[in-house]
């Protein structure tokens, strides 16, 4: 067989082993988004996980958050400072999500939970208070997108509960 033979035949190999290797890494590109978006979901998750066990094992906190819901006007500096701290903690989790949103790395089913939630959120004065403190770390298009919900104050798991009862 000639040289330039073998030659051409490399030329082939190494061609196809280009385009394998292109799917290869197109591939990793795929799970490695997934798994992003995965433990975005995942730490939304454990969240909210630590909030309702907290307010289901924990007396003081159940009493506290229940009162952050309905009695925010009447909180001392130290309460007002703890709930500050629960909303940041809380809505910078939302608010890269909705940027993640923005960037294309959020499916529109986690999104839709997303926006749920923060239509609730909203609602709530520890978030209205934290998300001025924080709303300067992200783009105006994040900002319109949480100033679009209704911010009116409303004490709504209070409410269920007098619903229901």
């Amino acid at each position: 067989m000639p040289l330039q033979e073998i030659y051409y035949i490399a030329e082939m190999v190494v061609g196809v082993a280009v385009i394998i290797s292109i799917g290869f890494v197109a591939v990793e590109l795929r799970q490695n988004t997934y798994m992003l978006r995965k433990s975005q979901s995942d730490q939304r998750r454990l969240h909210f996980n630590w909030v309702y066990e907290s307010n289901c094992t924990d007396p003081e906190f159940r009493a506290w958050h229940r009162r952050l819901d309905e009695d925010w006007d009447n909180f001392n500096e130290d309460e007002r400072y703890r709930g500050l701290q629960l909303g940041i903690r809380t809505l910078r989790l939302y608010l890269e999500e909705v940027t993640d949103y923005f960037d294309g790395q959020l499916s529109k089913s986690e999104y839709r939970v997303l926006q749920q939630t923060m239509i609730m959120a909203a609602k709530k004065p520890n978030i209205q208070l934290a998300y001025r403190v924080i709303k300067h770390a992200y783009s105006e298009k994040v900002q319109k997108w949480f100033e679009g919900f209704d911010s009116t104050v409303e004490p709504m798991f209070a409410k269920a509960l007098k619903q229901e009862a």
